[in-house]
């Protein structure tokens, strides 16, 4: 959801979180295990549930398939966000363009721009799937910039500008997930 969409005299180059992102991650931003995901492992007696760098050939599929997914973002001090993101009609929710990169759409909307807006500041994202007719759930976390390239917005007919996400974790659960339906 675009910031400033109404002021049409505002330049705004193609790839904003990079320039910002520098400032807020000055170090690698691979994730890590933290302490607190191994105390609840052991706690639990769970395993780690196994991850994947790249988005393999059926794993794009589904993320393809489906009509929506969430996002969760946090700002420069951690205070987080998530939204809905939803495809429209004969238009994909998310395109994988490969193994390593994931775009989606940004469709005007309450024009809050918490989620996105979290992105200018902090480039992590958290990426949530669900297939409700088969129960499973696919997980992406990466760093995300947001992108005015008009061949990208082509790809997502009404779009304000679009997401760019750099894969660092695939997770790709085959449990089925209890859903509610009341």
């Amino acid at each position: 959801m675009a910031s400033g969409t109404g002021n049409a005299s505002i330049a705004r180059p193609t790839f904003r979180t990079e320039v910002l992102a520098q400032n807020v991650n000055d170090t690698d931003t691979q994730r890590s295990i933290s302490h607190g995901d191994e105390l609840l492992r052991s706690k639990f007696a769970t395993p780690d549930v196994p991850t994947s760098a790249t988005i393999s050939g059926s794993v794009a599929h589904d993320l393809e398939s489906l009509d929506f997914f969430f996002i969760a973002t946090s700002n420069k001090g951690g205070e987080c966000d998530s939204s809905y993101r939803g495809k429209r009609k004969g238009v994909p929710a998310v395109k994988v363009l490969d193994e390593k990169t994931i775009i989606f759409p940004d469709y005007a909307g309450n024009g809050s721009f918490r989620s996105l807006g979290n992105i200018l500041e902090n480039p992590h994202i958290g990426m949530l799937f669900m297939d409700f007719r088969s129960g499973v759930r696919m997980r992406i976390n990466g760093d995300a910039e947001i992108s005015d390239d008009p061949a990208w917005r082509k790809l997502f007919p009404g779009s304000l500008q679009t997401v760019k996400v750099t894969v660092r974790e695939v997770y790709k659960q085959n449990r089925p997930v209890r859903i509610s339906r009341k």
